[in-house]
């Protein structure tokens, strides 16, 4: 950012320095400076349309990541007023689109944009990272995946479509990780690459933490690298950190339901039982039915011990998102404490075999069979365990040696 400013003061009247620091801004989470810069870009590339049209483009962004779909969408109907700029006008759209999560329209606007003259370099990248993003919402991965890498191919040294695939890799259960390292490599400065690379390392991990540390540094505003730093310092152990940096979560978006969920997280590791489960039910209320609030009130009775009140909150939050097997595993584990074996090798069960690649699974299996003193049978369950990539092999090496 702060070179991209420099660059405007050297040529004040220059409209691709303006966009190159209105995007700066954004990305910074600058919004409303991002606006004055580039709405200042519009009036300075007056007599060069095309110029006009990319600050346009990079102002309905700016409206898209202050969640304002109509002045997005107005702005990219504005740009279609310019012939030459209809490729823009099509890919801006559809990006407007993916924000309320429409993926059909957005390929509407995308199968429109194929139906005339070939578009610059620069859309084209555009439109295919708007192409996979808007695939995955129609669980078409592979087709995503497929846009993804064709993006790589035009440009392989933006960062966008390096992210976008590794994070599509990880959501899938495969290894993004060097794809999102990569895409560190190419933009060190963009605060998603190094939210998704920290998200995708092991929780509470030096390099996770670091990754997730850049983030904020570049967007201090970042909500979801907040979170996510959060509950990797309770995963560290380093909860005077947790604490400090959920009351910045909480100061920012006092409203929001996850705000709340890692507020409870962080009470819940400080051994504050009573509070994570307020928390977890104000969550609910701020908005009901979902799974992270229902599991951490489960967690925070099966803390206290409580476990009948544990396992009706744990299969609540699991029947809210069958995709997540954490309610599962952590119900397992609930259970081998408080000597309900049966339960324990039920849920564990379930878990590995709706979710035979998930690791914690399969240790949580194994201890539920120790636990039912079952011995052969829990060797087999870690040692599946220790081939996953999401578990602490000697974490599972050291039960291995337990056993009898």
């Amino acid at each position: 950012m702060a070179e991209a400013r420099e660059r405007v003061k050297a040529a004040p009247i220059s409209p691709e320095a303006s966009l190159a620091y209105g995007q700066a801004l954004r990305k910074a989470g600058h919004d409303a400076e991002a606006l004055t810069e580039l709405r200042r870009g519009v009036a300075l590339a007056a007599n060069r349309p095309d110029a006009a049209a990319l600050l346009k483009w990079e102002i309905a962004r700016t409206h898209i990541a202050k969640r304002e779909f109509e002045a997005a969408r107005g702005t990219c109907n504005g740009i279609g007023k310019t012939p030459s700029a209809a490729d823009v006008s099509h890919v801006c759209a559809a990006e407007a689109h993916l924000l309320w999560r429409r993926g059909t329209e957005a390929l509407g606007e995308l199968a429109a944009l194929e139906k005339g003259k070939a578009p610059r370099a620069e859309v084209a990248y555009a439109a295919k990272l708007a192409s996979g993003r808007a695939r995955e919402l129609e669980s078409m991965d592979a087709e995503a995946e497929a846009s993804y890498r064709e993006a790589i191919a035009q440009a392989e040294s933006k960062a966008d479509a390096h992210v976008l695939l590794g994070t599509l890799l990880q959501r899938t259960g495969r290894d993004g990780v060097s794809s999102l390292k990569r895409a560190v490599s190419l933009d060190p400065h963009d605060p998603v690459a190094q939210f998704e690379l920290g998200r995708a390392l092991p929780a509470g991990s030096t390099e996770s933490l670091a990754a997730l540390e850049r983030a904020i540094g570049d967007r201090p505003t970042y909500l979801e690298a907040l979170r996510g730093l959060t509950d990797g310092y309770v995963a560290a152990r380093r909860l005077p950190d947790a604490k400090k940096t959920v009351e910045t979560v909480l100061r920012l978006a006092p409203n929001d339901v996850f705000s709340h969920v890692v507020a409870g997280h962080v009470a819940l590791a400080e051994g504050r039982a009573d509070d994570a489960i307020k928390a977890g039910e104000l969550a609910s209320k701020l908005m009901p039915n979902v799974a992270a609030a229902k599991l951490l009130v489960a967690d925070a009775w099966a803390k206290k011990g409580e476990i009948d009140l544990a396992l009706e909150a744990y299969q609540a939050a699991y029947g809210l998102d069958h995709g997540d097997p954490t309610p599962l595993v952590n119900a397992a584990r609930a259970c081998v404490a408080a000597g309900r074996v049966t339960s324990a090798k039920a849920f564990a069960t379930r878990a590995t075999k709706d979710f035979a690649a998930y690791g914690p699974g399969w240790v949580a299996l194994g201890d539920a069979l120790v636990a039912d003193k079952e011995p052969q049978a829990a060797r087999s369950a870690y040692e599946t365990a220790k081939k996953a990539k999401d578990v602490d092999a000697l974490a599972v090496d050291e039960k291995l040696l337990r056993l009898k």
